[in-house]
């Protein structure tokens, strides 16, 4: 057999490699465009401000649950349950693991999104998508009871990942020093 013939796949697959290699992405330190490495408290000021777009679309969608009678603006729903699927689509990607900043000893972290999340991403993963799916649902959904069970079930959805991956609200705790706080003095009001 030809040598050169069988040093021939070899030379080639070297040329390959060091084609794909060449053009492969920078290590992702020295890349733009990673902004989860190289601003990681941006892209959870971004996944902040989404959440609370999906919340602002997700208020209509809350209040047909506890309003009596006909359904209304039905087109707005399912334009906002729409918005909501496409949304959700995107949220897993929000997180990258270098996000995972929450600080449990922080009154104010800068992430309110638990370390479960980077734990079990598969399963944030499928219950984003779940949602999604459910958004995506509702939006296809007509009849008043039909929108109200969808709406349910969508809520369901947004507060089954939340149960698991965000931190609990506690709301403030009154002390012994706010009962005992001279508003009056505070704010400059003679007795």
């Amino acid at each position: 057999m030809n040598k050169s013939l069988t040093a021939a796949p070899l030379l080639l697959a070297l040329v390959l490699a060091r084609t794909f290699a060449a053009s492969a992405p920078a290590a992702p330190a020295a890349a733009p465009g990673w902004t989860g490495l190289a601003n990681p408290r941006d892209v959870i000021t971004a996944r902040g401000k989404l959440m609370e777009g999906m919340e602002r679309l997700m208020e209509p969608i809350d209040t047909i649950t506890v309003q009596t009678g006909p359904v209304k603006n039905v087109d707005l729903l399912h334009r906002n349950a729409d918005t909501i699927a496409d949304m959700l689509t995107a949220v897993p990607h929000l997180f990258p693991p270098t996000t995972n900043l929450y600080d449990p000893k922080s009154q104010t972290p800068a992430t309110i999104a638990l370390p479960a999340i980077w734990q079990s991403f598969d399963v944030f993963y499928q219950l984003a998508g779940a949602a999604s799916k459910a958004a995506r649902q509702m939006a296809g959904t007509s009849g008043d009871k039909p929108l109200r069970t969808a709406s349910l079930k969508l809520r369901a959805s947004c507060d089954a990942c939340h149960a698991l991956f965000l931190r609990k609200y506690e709301p403030p705790k009154a002390q012994a020093s706010d009962e005992a706080f001279d508003f009056d003095k505070a704010l400059g009001n003679k007795k």
